[in-house]
């Protein structure tokens, strides 16, 4: 296991256009948000307000087909 992987705490991630937030629950969640070009809250120039938002149909299909293909390896 990964010294990040590790130290991972639950965090918000930032769509750098918009702002909207999305929790990143896991690690391996973190790591496809950051692939996806969202942000941390300090590298947004703007700070968004108001609450999470929930994860995309989309975004969970795509998450769900990463870890299957995960559990293959």
């Amino acid at each position: 296991m990964k010294k990040e992987e590790k130290d991972f705490e639950p965090h918000l991630m930032y769509e750098p256009k918009t702002g909207k937030s999305m929790m990143a629950d896991t690690y391996e969640e973190h790591l496809i948000f950051k692939e996806l070009g969202l942000v941390h809250e300090d590298e947004l120039k703007n700070k968004p307000k108001g609450e999470p938002k929930k994860k995309s149909a989309v975004l969970i299909s795509f998450m769900d087909a990463v870890e299957k293909g995960m559990d293959k390896k």
